[in-house]
């Protein structure tokens, strides 16, 4: 199937991630090769901000200011962390660069629930002589980080269900999409702990979180929810957008047109009237494109 009336919004970037649909018909986009914060409007992307590193996912938070996960620019073993962009003076301030002692090593994406705080992923970080894993992390609404699960097979896309009573995330390499039931916030139920499991790429996993596995060459990025409770996730080399359906687990790649293929198809959100249009990053070619979704998107929780 391929994604329907996919126009152009932008074109030139440096490996554009974390789009973020502002109100005003703005899209907000990370330039992970350039290390800089960029607004996409009608008249051109300007430049908000330039934290250095590698910012990879972004979110609106409770005050109103972008945080970011910046994984340290992933080609010069940079520090990873958690930064703050005002964005009316461009202010960059860094919040959480370790979490109870452990440097973070490769932030990728976050989402906040309507508490206040927020979940993140760390991808890890392996260099030739040393491997770190991924992991889920959560900062409540005080700016008070925890470490909550590891480790993560290269955790990416995190998003949170309509009614934020369960996390998803996204694995690259795997393939697949998981969930766990969210007890408080900041919490996760215990899994069942039975001998019920499903085994990709040497990893066990309860297969009742298991929300899907993918086959062949479709890695997975980041992730967004619509208000039907899919989970859509940006897909790279056979690439596209994966809408997941976690009641059943079944999933249809939806494809780009010829003239917008691109292998690096990195991140989704919603927005525009009645959160109809999806905002695609393409980070190969660099270019941001609208396209119209069949359900409106998830309101976030402190977009405005």
């Amino acid at each position: 199937m391929e994604l329907q009336g996919v126009r152009l919004l932008a074109e030139g970037l440096a490996f554009p991630e974390g789009p973020v649909a502002l109100a005003d018909g703005t899209v907000l986009v990370v330039e992970l090769l350039a290390g800089r914060l960029s607004r996409v409007t009608p008249a051109g992307t300007e430049v908000v901000a330039e934290p250095g590193g590698g910012p990879n996912g972004a979110a609106i938070g409770p005050d109103g200011a972008v945080y970011v996960c910046n994984n340290g620019g992933m080609r010069n073993g940079g520090s990873g962390r958690i930064e703050r962009v005002d964005l009316t003076t461009g202010i960059v301030e860094r919040i959480i660069e370790e979490v109870e002692g452990e440097a973070l090593r490769a932030p990728n994406d976050l989402v906040f629930d309507r508490f206040g705080g927020f979940w993140f992923t760390d991808f890890g970080r392996s260099t030739r002589r040393s491997s770190y894993s991924g992991a889920i992390y959560y900062v409540d609404a005080r700016g008070r980080p925890a470490e909550v699960v590891r480790p993560v097979d290269h955790p990416n896309g995190i998003g949170l269900s309509p009614d934020g009573a369960t996390l998803y995330w996204a694995e690259t390499q795997t393939r697949r999409v998981v969930r766990r039931s969210i007890s408080a916030p900041g919490v996760l139920a215990p899994t069942s702990g039975d001998s019920s499991v499903t085994v990709l790429r040497g990893q066990p996993l309860d297969e009742r979180l298991l929300v899907t596995g993918l086959p062949g060459n479709r890695q997975l990025d980041s992730l967004a929810v619509d208000s039907g409770g899919h989970v859509v996730v940006g897909t790279l080399l056979d690439a596209g957008i994966t809408d997941v359906d976690p009641t059943d687990g079944s999933s249809t790649l939806l494809r780009l047109p010829e003239w917008a293929a691109d292998r690096l198809v990195t991140n989704i959100c919603f927005g525009g009237p009645r959160m109809q249009t999806a905002f695609i990053t393409l980070s190969e070619t660099g270019r941001v494109v609208a396209c119209d979704w069949a359900r409106p998107g998830l309101e976030l929780a402190f977009n405005a």
